[in-house]
């Protein structure tokens, strides 16, 4: 069974996102994004879920944890691990998940490289990226496996 999966991502929150790519240029940015995972509710997804063709979830985006890149570099990062500790501490206390990790591009398009494939540490999260090449920012959200992508859906949404 395949899963589908739909990142809803507050307006404030994606706009902080690329806020902190743009800042941290010419290198990497990184970071979390956690909240929970909604049980399906509408007409589409009980129905693609109950063919048993596709699993369709919706993580709902409540927090962003923006993370300091130790390798400084526009070609990788490295998250600090006193930080990546405090955001899971934080994520435990207040009952949320990880849901996303979202790290730029600063010269190539939002499509996962082959470190981010060799990398991919947290399968359960999906990855978000931002690509800042000199035409408009793009955010792309995958989910990988393996030496393997497929896309997700990435959804801006207003505050709750």
């Amino acid at each position: 069974m395949s899963t589908s999966i739909q990142l809803l991502l507050p307006a404030q929150l994606y706009n902080e996102v690329l806020a902190q790519a743009q800042a941290e240029l010419p290198n990497e940015c990184c970071g979390l994004l956690a909240g929970h995972i909604e049980p399906p509710t509408d007409h589409r997804e009980r129905s693609v879920a109950a063919k048993g063709r596709e699993e369709f979830r919706v993580y709902r985006v409540s927090v962003r944890y923006p993370l300091v890149n130790e390798a400084a570099s526009p070609r990788e990062y490295t998250a600090n691990p006193k930080g990546l500790f405090a955001a899971t501490k934080d994520m435990r206390e207040k009952g949320i998940e990880l849901l996303a990790i979202y790290h730029s591009h600063p010269t190539a398009p939002p499509v996962p490289s082959k470190t981010d494939l060799e990398r991919n540490f947290y399968p359960e999260a999906v990855h978000l990226i931002v690509s800042l090449m000199p035409t408009a920012p793009e955010m792309r959200v995958w989910q990988l496996e393996g030496d393997q992508f497929l896309e997700a859906e990435l959804q801006v949404v207003d505050a709750d």
